[in-house]
């Protein structure tokens, strides 16, 4: 059985009230995840009016990888680039060990971002299974999207 990334208002665009994810528990974990590989954050942005996700920057050695957090549920990715409208998601290692310092956060793997989002233009519904509301689908259809992690984390305003 799967579990429906797409929920109500993982796109910020929602009619009711979500819980906040905690982003001072965010930054901890960021901190937690730095310091236990030797690392730096080179950077930590907020969400704000055409983004609506957390994103550190964690310096590693000889590279950098971004952690973001959506800002209305507690889904955790990482990506190797973060562009405007496109971001490359990945599997790393320290994905494994965020449960070690919280398991309040659920880590969405590259498999499950990267998974092509399936519009029916005729519609105006999705083929990938979710409980997006209006609003939400109506964004999707004049963003056009192009995987599920575009969705949950996303440049519109």
């Amino acid at each position: 059985m799967t579990t429906v990334l797409l929920l109500n208002g993982i796109t910020g665009f929602h009619v009711d009230a979500l819980p906040e994810v905690d982003s001072l528990q965010f930054k901890r974990l960021c901190y937690s995840l730095a310091n236990y590989s030797n690392g730096k954050i080179l950077s930590f942005e907020e969400p704000h009016s055409s983004q609506n996700f957390y994103k550190t920057e964690l310096g590693l050695h000889n590279e950098s990888i971004f952690i973001l957090l959506n800002s209305s549920y507690p889904c955790v990715a990482f990506a190797s680039s973060v562009q405007y409208f496109e971001i490359e998601f990945i599997d790393h290692s320290l994905s494994n060990i965020v449960c070690v310092f919280n398991d309040g956060f659920r880590i969405l793997p590259a498999i499950e971002t990267n998974q092509q989002l399936e519009l029916d233009e005729r519609t105006h519904t999705l083929f990938t299974e979710n409980s997006l509301n209006e609003a939400e689908l109506s964004q999707i259809f004049h963003w056009k999207p192009k995987t599920v992690g575009d969705v949950i984390f996303n440049f519109w305003d």
